[in-house]
């Protein structure tokens, strides 16, 4: 995984374990409510070796933007649907980049409360597309000339905050590691092979909506 990753990690683990705080977050006024939202960041590869570097030179973390519906089932469980589009380029690479689109689903758990924002842990899997490329044209394996660009499973695993702007606009800041099995390693033995890992931090904008009322706004729309 390397260093890096390994501190995403201890990182995710360290807001699970700290102390609860009094103040308020998201509570059950969400409950039974979707939201769509957009969230943008940086990424970086962090592994396998040939991902992580090109001709000696290391990825630098470049942007990476995401799309979200999220449906939060109760006041602990929450299910999110995403996808968006990273890349990470190298310096002196001859515009050479690393590009992912993820296609998830997955989970979020109530953890507790940390200065007035909800704390959760995310995790769940999906699909994700893939491809090392220069200009508009993917690389090929120089060994079985196939192109660097696939289409395989993975997984992720990472933390969410997320507190009120409105009572129905929320913002959101997520830390996740991403894992994906590349199931097609034997197109790439020469480069490319391996499993991949990469990390991302970004912030989101989230608006909730009721799946019975439509568009609701602040001060009622649920009944009240």
């Amino acid at each position: 995984m390397g260093m890096t990753g390994l501190r995403l990690m201890l990182a995710v683990g360290l807001i699970a374990l700290l102390p609860a705080t009094p103040q308020a977050g998201i509570g059950s006024e969400l409950d039974g409510l979707g939201s769509f939202g957009l969230s943008v960041g940086v990424m970086n590869w962090l592994a396998d070796d040939d991902m992580r570097e090109w001709e000696g030179e290391s990825a630098q973390p470049r942007p990476i933007g995401k799309a979200l519906f999220r449906y939060r089932m109760n006041s602990t469980w929450l299910v999110s649907l995403e996808t968006g589009f990273g890349w990470n380029s190298y310096p002196n690479s001859d515009n050479v980049v690393n590009q992912v689109v993820p296609l998830t689903i997955g989970l979020e758990r109530r953890v507790r409360e940390l200065w007035g924002a909800t704390t959760s842990l995310a995790f769940g899997g999906g699909f994700y597309s893939w491809g090392r490329k220069r200009e508009r044209d993917f690389l090929r394996d120089p060994q079985t000339s196939e192109r660097l660009h696939s289409f395989d499973p993975g997984a992720y695993f990472g933390a969410c905050g997320e507190f009120h702007v409105t009572d129905f606009v929320t913002c959101t800041l997520h830390a996740t590691g991403n894992y994906i099995l590349n199931v097609h390693s034997d197109d790439f033995p020469t480069v490319l092979g391996g499993n991949h890992l990469y990390a991302d931090v970004r912030i989101g904008i989230h608006y909730y909506f009721s799946p019975y009322e439509g568009l609701i706004w602040g001060g009622g729309g649920r009944g009240d």
